[in-house]
């Protein structure tokens, strides 16, 4: 009776078979060696299992695909913490001069307020990734906003340095979140689209980074300081609700991975291969972080010593005539202005991942860098605006390529890792700009800032072509999708 009972239903004991073979290899916790066989001693003997040795097998995850409702749910969520994360951070510059007065701190002293948030922002992205790679990208985000949030809450109701200098930290660490978990979040949700998506992105905190002084400063005149905080905390702990409402399939982490299927492994270049290609990255990013660092942390004084053409519309605008305050709000704007402009940079770079090799799109963008950068050492007004607005366009521009490279280069389960490295490097690393910029402006002028940045493109497009030249043999097209 067994032995018809088997036989009729073939399936049967392929099924026990694989089950039992399968069950070996968990209990020894070694990939699979061999599978157990049905196999017959002559036609009227019942079914025996035979253990048959096969090549190595590995385990490969069965993620739940993405739907195009889901990957426009995880767009706008990154997108807004993006922008908010950008707009947390750079509160505090345009609040500079009434804290000084109603707290009555000198300059250095004000600004020493903000030291530890902007370190924890740059060290704590390589351990918020980690965590994200063990846990969920999702929930991380969640931390991102509540934390930053929070944070932002209690800068609005502290009463002293003190209290100030805690909740700007708070805020600063749970900004640091942000970039490795939404970038991983975006690579895991969009394939085909990726470059479109981390322009999208891009744009977002783009708009974060230019309308935080317009939007302090609005707030502060009309309500007083705190109330910058107060609301900006406000709206990110509603957009931490939001994230909540994301369903689980977005996020491909291990409690969302909903079965485990044995697969022969791919011939693939190896993993030591793809290790020194992103150690050629690393490379370029810690350049690159530098050079944009410097350049952002000078431009506004940049524009207030050598561009004074929007003065009279600002002493038309706000009334600042005769305290001083014309050329730095004029200074400002044209800031806000420039980072705008590089919106069309984020989409242009976004629209070039998805259709050329990632690697040239990284080497002409920095390339495209030079020429501008040295122009602003010597030009001055208009010309200077619009030699800035042509070196933010591709500066900014790159980065959906950049996020691209990091995605291609990196293994997916440590793809929060992988981003977390890369934001330590540039904010971490980066802010090392503050020191040089500091040494080349007094030794050999502010304009001097822009040479050395130039120089540094320079280096960074060599590492760039070296990235080319070592990997084009076993990846020789490198693209989304």
């Amino acid at each position: 009776m067994v032995g018809r009972d088997l036989t009729k239903h073939s399936q049967l004991p392929l099924r026990v078979a694989r089950a039992a073979s399968e069950t070996l290899s968990e209990t020894t916790g070694e990939p699979a060696l061999g599978r157990l066989i049905p196999r017959r001693a002559c036609p009227s003997t019942p079914l025996l299992l035979e253990l048959r040795p096969e090549p190595r097998y590995t385990h490969a995850p069965m993620v739940v695909p993405v739907t195009s409702a889901t990957q426009k749910r995880v767009l706008v969520a990154t997108c807004f913490s993006h922008c908010m994360t950008h707009l947390y951070m750079l509160v505090f510059p345009s609040l500079v001069a009434p804290l000084r007065s109603e707290l009555g701190l000198s300059l250095g002293d004000a600004l020493k307020l903000t030291f530890l948030g902007y370190l924890l922002y740059g060290l704590g992205a390589l351990p918020a990734g980690m965590i994200s790679d063990r846990w969920s990208a999702r929930g991380m985000l969640v931390v991102c906003l509540s934390l930053s949030g929070g944070g932002a809450l209690l800068a609005g109701a502290s009463r002293g340095p003190l209290m100030i200098t805690i909740a700007l930290a708070i805020m600063g660490l749970g900004a640091s979140i942000y970039h490795p978990t939404g970038m991983a979040l975006i690579s895991r949700s969009f394939k085909a689209r990726r470059g479109w998506a981390l322009g999208m992105n891009g744009i977002w905190g783009n708009v974060g980074l230019a309308g935080a002084p317009f939007l302090t400063g609005i707030l502060t005149a009309l309500f007083g300081w705190r109330w910058a905080y107060l609301l900006l905390g406000s709206i990110g702990l509603v957009g931490a609700g939001y994230v909540l409402t994301l369903p689980l399939m977005c996020d491909d982490t291990p409690s969302e991975r909903v079965s485990v299927k044995r697969v022969v492994a791919p011939a693939t270049p190896s993993a030591a291969g793809h290790r020194r290609y992103f150690l050629v990255l690393c490379v370029a990013m810690t350049l690159g972080g530098l050079a944009y660092r410097s350049t952002s942390l000078v431009m506004p004084s940049y524009f207030e010593f050598k561009a004074s053409f929007l003065a009279p519309l600002s002493e038309a605008t706000v009334g600042l005539a005769g305290n001083g305050g014309v050329k730095t709000a004029a200074a400002t704007t044209m800031t806000s202005l420039v980072y705008l402009a590089g919106i069309a940079g984020q989409m242009l770079g976004g629209r070039l991942a998805d259709r050329r090799d990632l690697r040239l799109s990284y080497l002409f963008f920095h390339l495209a860098t030079i020429v501008p950068l040295l122009l602003m050492v010597r030009l001055v007004e208009v010309p200077l605006f619009l030699a800035a607005i042509v070196y933010v366009i591709f500066s900014l521009g790159m980065q959906p390529i950049e996020n691209s490279l990091v995605a291609k280069l990196s293994p997916e389960k440590w793809r929060s890792t992988a981003y977390g490295l890369k934001f330590i490097l540039t904010f971490g690393v980066g802010s090392l700009s503050v020191g040089m910029a500091s040494v080349v402006s007094d030794a050999l002028g502010l304009h001097m800032v822009f040479a050395v940045v130039a120089a540094m493109e320079v280096l960074l497009v060599a590492t760039a072509l070296g990235l080319w030249l070592v990997s084009r043999t076993a990846l020789p097209r490198l693209v989304n999708g």
